[in-house]
């Protein structure tokens, strides 16, 4: 899909979103329930734990309090731009767990309901995206999946939490928050979204996969779908980098140098130098532009021949033995941001392995095994991992699905969007059904 087209599509579907699920201005919608205490408590399933209900005006400031979203990254102080009811409270989920979700239901309400993905290991409201929501008049839910952390600790020795994590919260949320809805305002909701990007592109294709009839449509940017894969991949290509004072380390100093290369080199391949790589698959690059000479002095502006095999390396799908493909591999025009994630092992791989699939605190990534690759297929922690490509149930109910990835993403390669759409297209073409049809994929050149 070229830029332009990609760009257009956005644009439509952004003017269509303004003209038919904007507020028209009126007061706030009529209904059954008020947004007294009272009243959300006898909205909420049995079980349930109310934690605080408030009615705000339009440009009122709002902040989640933070005994009851300490697992955010950081917390902000939101402007309403409608007037809204909002909400949090603790729903039970089975194993004697529970979850937290925030809900907005504005005055002027569209006939819409949204639900907002998570990112990372989550562990917080996406507070930002659902009350942003609310400009356009959408009822919208988040859920915090289980636990207030940004870390993975909780996941040890807790499958309750891993499959809270993995799935059922967020189903939970989706059904509860619409119940909600719908009680609230005294009427049936027209149609339903769900939006995310990243841990919350993985949710929003796990919902299609597993609960094909919870959304109407799906907008799953950057999903982190492969989660066996995906985080010991995030592990290992700063293994490969390993350690920093190793010939083959490749410096944020070389990094940046390699960055600037990429784009001397690839830019002009599509006609308009601007700075942004529009098929990064289709440039030839030669990293031994920046080979050092000899007697060189300054070795920060050129790079080694070892450093050049560490990046062919990254530069590659993960392979392991006999030929075996792992993972995709870190596309041309994604080194703008490698210091982030080559530096050093992240953390989202080794607290990966040392959590999730329960090797303890001890562990540490001089460890690495290959055989970790097995186990973690073998545990799929939370059942997350999205790999059932067929989607004809959601495709049959006549669901719509936007995936989008960015080309220059450093932090899930873009390769891994590809290979699931291409998944997608092979399950679903013996069945006589056209992908095209449901399911729309865009590659955003330039987009992290």
């Amino acid at each position: 899909m070229f830029l332009l087209d990609v760009l257009q599509t956005i644009l439509l579907f952004k003017a269509q979103l303004l003209s038919q699920f904007a507020p028209s201005g009126r007061g706030p919608t009529g209904g059954a329930f008020d947004c007294s205490v009272d009243d959300i408590k006898s909205l909420l399933p049995d079980g349930s734990k109310l934690l605080y209900a408030s009615h705000y005006d339009a440009d009122d400031r709002f902040t989640p309090p933070l005994e009851h979203n300490s697992g955010a990254f950081r917390i902000s102080s939101y402007t309403l731009p409608r007037s809204a009811c909002v909400f949090q409270a603790n729903l039970t989920l089975p194993g004697e767990t529970e979850h937290s979700v925030g809900v907005v239901l504005p005055d002027d309400w569209n006939g819409r309901f949204l639900t907002a993905g998570n990112g990372g290991f989550s562990g917080s409201v996406s507070w930002g995206s659902i009350i942003d929501a609310s400009w356009y008049g959408f009822a919208a839910v988040s859920t915090n999946t289980g636990h207030e952390s940004s870390g993975a600790e909780w996941a040890y020795h807790n499958q309750e939490a891993l499959a809270n994590w993995g799935y059922r919260a967020m189903h939970d949320a989706v059904v509860n928050g619409k119940s909600v809805t719908e009680q609230y305002y005294g009427k049936k909701i027209a149609y339903s979204y769900y939006r995310g990007c990243s841990a919350g592109g993985k949710q929003g294709l796990k919902e299609v996969e597993m609960f094909p009839y919870d959304f109407d449509g799906v907008i799953a940017g950057a999903p982190a779908w492969w989660t066996t894969h995906l985080q010991l991949w995030n592990m290992i290509v700063g293994i490969w980098n390993s350690p920093a004072d190793s010939p083959h380390h490749l410096s944020n100093e070389h990094i940046d140098l390699l960055a600037n290369e990429v784009i001397r080199q690839c830019d002009p391949q599509d006609g308009v130098e601007d700075g942004i790589v529009m098929n990064p698959d289709a440039c030839i690059f030669r990293p031994e532009a920046l080979l050092c000479v000899e007697d060189v002095t300054d070795l920060s502006n050129c790079l080694n021949t070892e450093q050049i095999k560490t990046v062919y390396k990254l530069h590659n799908d993960w392979m392991e033995a006999n030929d075996t493909f792992i993972f995709p591999h870190l596309t041309l025009s994604s080194e703008w941001k490698w210091s982030g994630l080559v530096s050093s092992p992240a953390s989202l791989g080794t607290d990966y392995v040392k959590w999730m699939l329960q090797l303890g605190e001890d562990w540490s990534w001089e460890d690495w095994d290959p055989e970790l690759i097995k186990l973690s297929d073998e545990l799929n922690p939370g059942n997350a991992t999205t790999d059932d490509y067929d989607l004809s149930p959601f495709y049959n109910k006549g669901g719509k699905l936007l995936h989008y990835h960015g080309w220059s993403d450093w932090s899930i390669a873009a390769g891994s969007s590809i290979y699931f759409y291409d998944q997608v297209v092979n399950a679903l073409r013996p069945k006589g059904i056209n992908p095209g049809d449901f399911y729309r994929f865009y590659l955003i050149p330039g987009m992290g």
